[in-house]
């Protein structure tokens, strides 16, 4: 079962997190219910240590997220 936990870009570059998933389907469904359909969001899975950008209208855009991986810290934009 994958992990995938859900961030929001806030305007003031940092990363808010939303609520976690279970496959990128689920995470794409919750992100595109956004208000906003400009508003992007960082998809991380914890496996990997990998992550995506994604805006609430389904465009997906360069990562600007950052995990650190020697701790559980919220993930820093860059």
């Amino acid at each position: 079962m994958e992990i995938l936990s859900i961030y929001r870009h806030e305007p003031d570059g940092s990363l808010s997190w939303v609520t976690s998933a279970n496959s990128v389907g689920m995470a794409r469904a919750i992100i595109h219910s956004a208000d906003n359909p400009a508003e992007e969001f960082l998809i991380y899975d914890e496996r990997t240590k990998e992550g995506i950008t994604l805006r609430a209208d389904g465009y997906w855009l360069p990562s600007k997220g950052r995990i650190n991986s020697d701790s559980r810290e919220t993930p820093h934009a860059e």
